[in-house]
């Protein structure tokens, strides 16, 4: 029986992950706390008077500053503190909520990004909006089999971190995923409906473990099967919550 085998959220968009061992899903909610908060890169179009969702060009993230792959990151949910840890050991813990704690983070980052920081870093916050790739309140799934195929084609060891999940199921077919398109899947009786496909961008590309493009998987997938896409985006149909281990049953039919 196929299970889920990770549960991982983003609580700042572009920065490190947070695992978690059992999670609530609420129906048309993304994982609690994924993508919560940014940080604008610079003046964009957040506009904090009237938040809203605005494309991901305009935060940090993994695309265009690798360096943020080189923080350790915790999040304490109760409080929604953030703490970091650069790569010469200085942790530093701020309460994103809170303005007046964040500028030595600010400038902690503007010294390691260099260059990658276009001006005045501010973090965006939207009530019950995740500031994901897309407006949609999705959860993103991976099925560890497609990556282990991918990483038999390519010859790279490739970790499912990459593509920055939130679910990770294994005990599938490799690319079993793309045919939950409209289709009802179970994780222990709560219900999701697959949504679509996710395209990669650039961020795959680059190694969690050493902050380096090592290898440009948007074209190995293109190479390979002809799209780059990796993942499916789902709907959470019924509340509920999923723990590691659970079991996972896909049914009815949909659309490839």
């Amino acid at each position: 029986m196929p299970q889920l085998t990770a549960i991982t959220r983003f609580p700042v968009k572009g920065f490190g992950p947070d695992r978690l061992e059992l999670v609530e899903l609420n129906a048309g909610h993304t994982l609690p706390f994924d993508r919560a908060w940014a940080i604008e890169n610079g003046p964009g179009d957040f506009d904090p008077a009237r938040p809203a969702h605005v494309k991901k060009r305009h935060f940090l993230m993994l695309a265009g500053q690798t360096g943020l792959a080189q923080l350790a990151c915790r999040f304490d949910a109760a409080g929604e503190h953030f703490a970091v840890r650069f790569p010469e050991g200085e942790t530093i813990t701020i309460t994103l909520g809170e303005a007046a704690s964040h500028a030595p983070f600010f400038a902690r980052l503007e010294t390691l990004l260099g260059e990658d920081v276009r001006g005045t870093l501010r973090i965006a916050h939207v009530p019950g909006q995740a500031l994901t790739d897309i407006p949609d309140p999705h959860i993103s799934l991976i099925n560890a089999a497609s990556v282990r195929d991918l990483e038999a084609r390519t010859g790279h060891a490739i970790d499912p971190l990459r593509f920055r999940g939130n679910l990770l199921i294994d005990g599938l077919e490799p690319w079993a995923e793309f045919g939950w398109i409209g289709r009802d899947v179970s994780i222990d009786g709560v219900r999701l409906r697959g949504q679509s496909r996710i395209r990669r961008c650039a961020a795959t590309s680059v190694n969690p473990a050493t902050s380096r493009r090592d290898i440009d998987l948007p074209a190995a997938l293109m190479a390979q099967y002809g799209h780059a896409d990796c993942g499916i985006y789902m709907s959470v149909e019924t509340n509920g919550v999923i723990a590691l281990g659970d079991d996972f049953e896909c049914s009815g039919s949909g659309q490839t």
